[in-house]
C-alpha cells in the first residue's frame, strides 16, 4: 500500500508544468544587498514577473553607466572548474585571430558556489574585470546589484538581438527592473543518461525509444528501478544521487522558494518521502555528487544511470559524461569506448546554465561586445560552438538546423547516439515564470542537507528535518518570513 501511495504522489506530481534549475556544481548562495533600477532604454529592457525575484513591481530608473574602453585586453571572471569559459576563450580565438594573451580567465573559487561567494571581495580590489560568468540559482544577486554588473546596453547589446534565445535565458537574465544584464550561450535542457549495456542485459532494451518507456513517468521509474535492482541481483540501482533525483523532481514545483518575502516548501514537503523511499527500496545509490564515489558507481555499474543536463554531455574533459566514461574526476573520453545513451526520463526539466555579465569595473566594452555576441547573438559562431563542444547553444534556429542534419560531431553516445535529438525536444518545455529568486542557491543547499541528512539517520524524522531546514533559512535570511 505505502508504494502504491508514493507511485501515485509521483505520478500526480509529474504533470505539474513549471521548471527551476540548479547549479551545475554544489547549491547555495547569498542575497543581493541592493535592488536594480528601471533603465530608460526601452531597447534594454523587458518585463519579468516581480514574484520570480522576490522584488515588487514598482520600476525607478536606472542611474546611466558609462564603461571604459582603453585596455586591450578582456579579464573574465570564473570559477576554477569552469571549463566551458576556457572553450570558448580557445574558440574565439581562433576565429578571430588573436593571441590567447588577449584574453584572461580570473579563477575565483574552486566550483560555482566559490565564485559566486569570492567575485565581491575580487570586485572590491584593484583586479581587473570586464565580464563574469553568472550560474542560473545566483545570477540574481549579481544583476540586481548595480554596484557589481551593468546593463547589457552600456556595451551596445539590446534585447532585440535575442528573438532566437530560450525565452527562459532572458528572463533569467533580467532584473527586477527589467533591465537585461546576463546574456547566456548554452540552454540547459536534460534528460536521463543510462548505461546502454546494463539496460540490455536486466531489461532487454536496444535502443534509447525501449528506455523511454520504461522511465517515461515516475510511476514507471520506480516499477523499473525494482526489476533493475531484482535482475541485478542487488548490484545496480537505476539511478545514482539524491541531487540527481531532486534536480528533476523539482520541475514540478509550481512556487518559487520566497514568495512575498515568505518561504514556500510547496512539493518539496513530498520529496522527502519520495526519497526515502528510492534509498530504502535501492532504486538509487545514493552516492553523493561531485565526488569520486558518484563517478565510479556510474562507471562500475553500481547505478545505471543519472540525469544530466547539456553540459554534463560535452566533449570537454571533466563533463560528467567523461567522468562516468573514465570512473575518475577529471576524466577524459579520449580512447573509452561509449557505453551510455540517452532517454528524455519523467518529465522535462532544466539544470544550471552560464551567463555572461558586465562588471562595472569593465574598460575594454568594445572587446566585452564582441565576446558577447559571439557566443549568444552570432548564429555562425554559436553553431559552431556547439558543433565543436557538443553543447546546446542558446539559439533555437541554430539548434534546430543541428538536429534536422544530424551531423552531431560530438556524438559521444552509444552507437554515436545525437543527444541533440533528446535536448531540442525536452528544450520548449522549459517555464521559469515565477520560479527563479536570488536566494535559490543557498536554499536549495540547505534543502538538499536536510533531505540527506533524513536519509543517513542524522534526522530521526521528517519533520525534524524540516524544522532544521526551516532554521538556517531564517539565520541566512532574517528577511524571509519562515513559518
Amino acid at each position: 500500500m505505502k508504494k502504491r501511495i508514493l507511485a501515485a504522489v509521483l505520478a500526480s506530481a509529474s504533470i505539474l508544468g513549471a521548471v527551476a534549475g540548479c547549479s551545475s556544481n554544489a547549491t547555495s548562495s547569498t542575497a543581493s544587498g541592493a535592488n536594480s533600477t528601471a533603465s530608460g532604454d526601452a531597447s534594454s529592457t523587458t518585463s519579468t514577473d516581480a514574484s520570480s525575484t522576490g522584488g515588487d513591481e514598482s520600476k525607478v530608473e536606472t542611474p546611466a553607466v558609462e564603461l571604459k574602453d582603453d585596455d586591450d585586453t578582456l579579464s573574465i571572471l570564473a570559477w576554477e572548474s569552469n571549463s566551458d569559459i576556457r572553450n570558448m576563450v580557445k574558440l574565439f580565438c581562433e576565429e578571430k585571430g588573436y593571441s590567447e594573451d588577449k584574453i584572461k580567465v580570473v579563477a575565483q573559487g574552486s566550483n560555482g558556489e566559490g565564485g559566486r561567494d569570492q567575485y565581491p571581495q575580487y570586485l572590491e580590489g584593484d583586479g581587473d574585470a570586464d565580464l563574469m560568468c553568472l550560474e542560473a540559482d545566483w545570477i540574481l544577486q549579481y544583476i540586481n546589484d548595480d554596484k557589481l554588473t551593468a546593463p547589457l546596453s552600456a556595451v551596445g547589446i539590446t534585447e532585440d538581438q535575442y528573438k532566437d534565445a530560450y525565452g527562459y535565458t532572458v528572463a533569467i537574465g533580467t532584473n527586477e527592473a527589467g533591465v537585461l544584464k546576463g546574456a547566456s550561450f548554452q540552454a540547459a535542457p536534460g534528460g536521463f543518461l543510462y548505461n546502454a549495456d546494463l539496460a540490455k542485459e536486466y531489461l532487454g532494451v536496444e535502443n534509447p525509444d525501449q528506455m523511454q518507456e520504461l522511465v517515461k513517468d515516475w510511476d514507471t521509474f520506480q516499477k523499473t528501478a525494482a526489476t533493475v535492482y531484482e535482475k541485478s541481483g542487488g548490484k545496480t540501482s537505476l539511478t545514482a544521487t539524491e541531487g540527481g533525483l531532486w534536480q528533476v523532481y523539482q520541475a514540478n514545483r509550481t512556487k518559487a522558494w520566497v514568495v512575498d518575502g515568505k518561504l514556500e516548501m510547496d512539493t518539496a514537503t513530498d520529496f522527502y518521502d519520495i526519497a526515502k523511499s528510492f534509498k530504502d527500496n535501492k532504486y538509487m545509490a545514493g552516492v553523493p555528487q561531485w565526488d569520486g564515489a558518484w563517478y565510479a558507481a556510474m562507471n562500475d555499474g553500481t547505478a545505471m544511470g543519472e540525469f544530466a543536463s547539456t553540459w554534463g554531455l560535452t566533449s570537454g574533459k571533466g563533463s560528467m559524461l567523461s567522468n562516468f566514461t573514465a570512473g575518475s574526476d577529471g576524466g577524459d573520453t579520449a580512447g573509452l569506448d561509449a557505453k551510455f545513451a540517452l532517454c528524455a526520463g519523467p518529465t522535462s526539466y532544466f539544470w544550471g546554465g552560464t551567463w555572461l555579465g558586465v562588471s562595472t569595473k569593465c574598460n575594454s566594452k568594445t572587446l566585452a561586445k564582441e565576446f558577447i555576441e559571439f557566443f549568444t547573438v552570432n548564429a555562425d559562431t554559436m553553431k559552431k560552438y556547439s558543433e565543436k563542444t557538443g553543447d546546446f547553444c542558446d539559439n533555437k534556429t541554430v539548434m534546430k538546423g543541428l538536429v534536422d542534419a544530424k551531423t552531431n560531431k560530438n556524438a559521444l553516445l552509444k552507437d554515436g547516439q545525437d543527444q541533440f535529438q533528446i535536448l531540442y525536444s525536452q528544450a520548449d518545455g522549459i517555464k521559469m515564470d515565477g520560479i527563479i529568486t536570488k536566494y535559490d542557491s543557498k536554499i536549495k543547499g540547505f534543502f538538499n542537507d536536510s533531505v540527506n541528512g533524513y536519509l543517513d539517520g542524522t534526522f530521526a524524522t521528517k519533520d525534524d528535518a524540516i524544522v532544521d531546514f526551516k532554521q538556517k533559512v531564517k539565520a541566512a535570511f532574517p528577511e524571509i518570513t519562515v513559518e
